[in-house]
């Protein structure tokens, strides 16, 4: 499996900018190795349920991470974050329909002043050659009750 992501980083030239000015070098580079192999060799990801991470309750030390890189998973994520404080959880969420990152996640401190730390060092910060935005997250806006398009 590693010649297939060295073959596929290889093969496209592009991603050596995500080896350079990254925000954390290392997890930059198996990053851009991961999402190499993820678009030119291996299939689509398949969906995996997440438990216990949801935004319905409003909570002070969880962060919402916009801009992911296509191929950054939860433990990658809780990776990067763990520097600045002790993590509860960390979720990257994907589309049910394909298994794919959606691109944004969750990621719960069990103090605010860690998450604090955490969204003025990582807002704007470059992750796996993305610029990627933190800020503290908010409660899901209530829905109508309903399917497409009923106005009642």
């Amino acid at each position: 499996m590693a010649s297939r992501k060295i073959l596929a980083l290889v093969a496209l030239p592009a991603l050596a900018s995500a080896f350079t000015g990254s925000f954390m070098p290392a997890t930059g580079a198996r990053i851009a190795l991961r999402s190499a192999a993820t678009s030119a060799i291996a299939p689509a990801r398949v969906a995996t349920p997440t438990l216990g991470l949801s935004m319905q309750a409003e909570e002070e030390n969880k962060l919402f991470v916009g801009g992911l890189p296509w191929a950054l998973d939860s433990e990658d994520l809780k990776e990067v974050f763990q520097e600045f404080g002790e993590i509860e959880q960390a979720n990257v969420v994907y589309d049910r329909e394909t298994g794919r990152s959606k691109g944004f996640g969750f990621v719960a401190f069990t103090d605010k002043d860690s998450a604090a730390k955490a969204m003025e060092a990582m807002n704007q910060a470059e992750i796996g050659g993305r610029t990627v935005n933190v800020n503290f997250a908010k409660p899901r806006e209530p829905r109508a009750p309903g399917g497409f398009n009923k106005r009642y």
